[in-house]
């Protein structure tokens, strides 16, 4: 099973339908866009956004309607190639989407999140933090086959400090992820700040982490893709 993660900046680098054209080239089973846009892509029967920002109007800042030149805004949308099973809600479904899917080593949610839509700027960044920690610990009661995935403007990589919102939001990350027993396998990637998190107990199903998209090729972002071995 391959699972992919890209913050395509709204397709302002590529238009909508140069960056579709790009992601269909690829073969995953689930991809997690941030900062997205609504985008047709063929290998996936299966389209799952989060509440759209709202139009026509300032919302956090930002009158999207205008910024994107009539392009409806979504902060995150999974596409998959099977259906999902169960929705659950969360504490700002504007940014982000709690999805359960039956697979071949059970039923895994998929928490899909930004950290930091305007990165360092508050109180964005701090309630963005909250309501990613206070959702996850409900769904994780509820199923602990928790995958946490998506943009959290955060380098776990020694040195790179500098690409995080905080020292604090990152050590608050850190004592969450132990809390939780997951593991942020896309920790070692040089220059990365969007993560692809899994229960302790997958971690050693993968096979592959890795890069699909350098940065500034479809986005600012580099495109975040871990392989999983034992799925069908």
């Amino acid at each position: 099973m391959k699972i992919a993660t890209l913050n395509i900046d709204w397709a302002r680098k590529k238009n909508p339908q140069k960056t579709a054209a790009f992601l269909n080239g690829f073969n995953f089973d689930f991809l997690i866009l941030t900062e997205a846009v609504d985008l047709d892509l063929e290998r996936f029967p299966y389209k799952y956004p989060c509440s759209p920002i709202p139009e026509h109007t300032v919302y956090e800042n930002l009158n999207y309607t205008e910024y994107l030149k009539g392009e409806k805004a979504f902060r995150t949308i999974l596409y998959s190639k099977i259906p999902c099973s169960k929705k659950y809600p969360v504490t700002d479904d504007k940014t982000n989407l709690a999805l359960e899917f039956e697979t071949a080593l059970g039923n895994i949610v998929f928490y899909c999140t930004i950290i930091g839509t305007w990165f360092k700027r508050q109180p964005f960044a701090d309630n963005e933090l909250h309501n990613t920690i206070s959702d996850c610990r409900r769904i994780h009661a509820e199923n602990p086959n928790l995958f946490i995935v998506g943009d959290f403007n955060t380098s776990f990589k020694t040195g790179e400090e500098r690409l995080s919102i905080s020292s604090k939001i990152t050590e608050a990350l850190n004592s969450f992820f132990l809390d939780l027993k997951v593991k942020t396998i896309t920790s070692e990637i040089e220059n990365n700040i969007d993560h692809i998190v899994v229960p302790e107990s997958f971690a050693d199903y993968t096979i592959e982490t890795g890069i699909f998209a350098e940065k500034n090729l479809v986005s600012d972002h580099q495109g975040i893709i871990v392989s999983f071995k034992g799925f069908k």
